[in-house]
């Protein structure tokens, strides 16, 4: 290979590993994971209906995205009569800050798979189905732990 033709591909590689298709790349465990999540849902109205290979994760509604590594950091699904339960997929977008979803008709446990969220810093689940025993494992709002 002749030095002009190594040097115009390892340009060519650098210009691939520095382009958007490396955000492509590095956001495709959080796309898996919303359109699993999205499998699980009842969407009366429709509001996941963008969650589809048609646009960029990062223009779903409901899903805001970091600038500089295009990861989901947002997930704001407030208010939009969805149900269903809280798929254990939800620990794999690992760059999430904020969880909203509040006002809709989630049920079920709190998957032991979003204590991997180690980002998380906001999370609203009021106004839903959950029991307070789903929310807190382990706790009995009822009983004294000393007592039994």
């Amino acid at each position: 290979m002749s030095c002009l033709a190594t040097l115009v591909w390892c340009f060519s590689l650098f210009s691939l590993l520095n382009s958007d298709s490396c955000f492509a790349l590095s956001n495709e465990t959080d796309r898996l994971a919303l359109l699993a999540i999205k499998s699980q849902l009842q969407d009366p109205l429709g509001v996941t209906s963008s969650w589809n290979n048609s646009i960029n994760l990062c223009q779903w509604t409901g899903v805001t995205c970091g600038h500089r590594h295009q990861r989901v950091t947002e997930l704001d699904l407030r208010n939009q009569s969805i149900g269903g339960f809280v798929s254990p997929y939800v620990g794999n977008l690992s760059f999430l800050r904020v969880i909203n979803l509040a006002n809709n008709d989630f049920y079920g446990e709190i998957p032991n798979e979003a204590g991997r969220l180690f980002r998380l810093e906001t999370l609203f689940l009021t106004n839903n189905s959950f029991s307070s025993a789903d929310i807190c494992p382990g706790s009995n709002p009822g009983s004294n732990p000393e007592t039994g």
